[in-house]
Order: structure tokens, then C-alpha cells, then sequence
């Protein structure tokens, strides 16, 4: 695979937003009316008070993911030692061609870089989806810190160790 990952440049911003709301409404986990559209759709702002990186091929935005640093305004979970990621997001026409698997290493190297011990996300929990990404990558479940940011919605936490290895 010839894809690379790396921040979004401020003119991507417009294509990120797009190709993230289009792929959480082709998951099935979102209504096309669902409050939560207009965060996902805010690329701007989460470039920045976060950080909002890319993968590319040959050219093509095919995904995206927000790390939020602690501290920062997406960072809704993290604690001491951890870095957490948002809005993990695949273009549905590059569905399983492993990119989502390149922006999770990509998580976890930054992680690592930033002597972090583990990678921590929210998933809705009805995404099947991504419950088996984040498993076959070497994340594991972590009820105890499952939250419920509106009524009706509950988020399930995942996390890895980077110390044990990569995503």
C-alpha cells in the first residue's frame, strides 16, 4: 500500500469534513439528522484544538483521525499516560484496503513518541464494525470506563497498550 499519513493542510479541511460524515452514515451507527453531524462535519475546529491527520493514496484523501492531546478540547477520556483518538474515519469506498489499520499505527507511534502508555476511544456500541477493528489491531475492551455522553448513547471504551506493540 502506497498511502501515507500525515496532519491535514488547512485547504483539506473541506474534503476531511466530507469524507467523514459520508462514512459515518455509511457505518449505519448515525441517522442523517443526528446532532453529532455537525462535530464531525467542524474539520476546522478540530484541526485546531486537536490534531487532525490524513491518509493519502496516490493523491486521494481515503481517511482521517482526530488525536486529541490531553488537555485539549476533543480529549474526553484520556487520562494520565494516555492519548485518545476521535472520529476515525474510512472513506466507504476504500473500505478494506487496510487504511483505518495505518492511521491506528499511526495513533500508537504518537503515542509512543510521546512516552504514552496506552491509545484510548469511545465507539458507539452498535458499531460492529469497528468493535472487530479495534480488536484484530490489539485493543481491548475496558467496560468499566464505558460512558453515556447523551441519554440513549452509550460509548464503549476501548484502549491498547503501546507498550505491548502496534495497532
Amino acid at each position: 500500500m502506497s498511502d501515507v499519513v500525515r496532519l491535514a493542510r488547512r485547504e483539506e479541511l473541506p474534503a476531511v469534513a466530507e469524507l467523514t460524515v459520508r462514512a459515518y452514515l455509511a457505518e449505519g451507527t448515525l441517522a442523517g439528522d443526528d446532532d453529532y453531524l455537525a462535530t464531525l462535519a467542524d474539520a476546522t475546529a478540530r484541526a485546531e484544538t486537536a490534531e487532525l491527520y490524513v491518509a493519502e493514496e496516490a493523491g486521494r484523501l481515503v481517511g482521517t483521525v482526530t488525536v486529541c492531546p490531553p488537555g485539549s478540547a476533543y480529549a474526553e477520556i484520556a487520562g494520565p499516560g494516555e492519548l485518545e483518538f476521535r472520529m476515525l474515519a474510512v472513506d466507504p469506498r476504500d473500505w478494506g484496503q487496510g487504511h483505518a489499520v495505518r492511521l491506528l499505527d499511526t495513533v500508537a507511534d504518537l503515542a509512543r513518541t510521546r512516552g504514552c502508555r496506552r491509545v484510548v476511544a469511545s465507539v458507539v456500541d452498535a458499531n460492529a464494525v469497528a468493535h472487530r477493528l479495534y480488536e484484530r489491531c490489539g485493543f481491548r475492551r475496558r467496560p468499566d470506563r464505558d460512558w453515556t455522553p447523551v441519554p440513549g448513547v452509550r460509548l464503549d471504551v476501548v484502549e491498547l497498550d503501546v507498550d505491548a506493540g502496534s495497532a
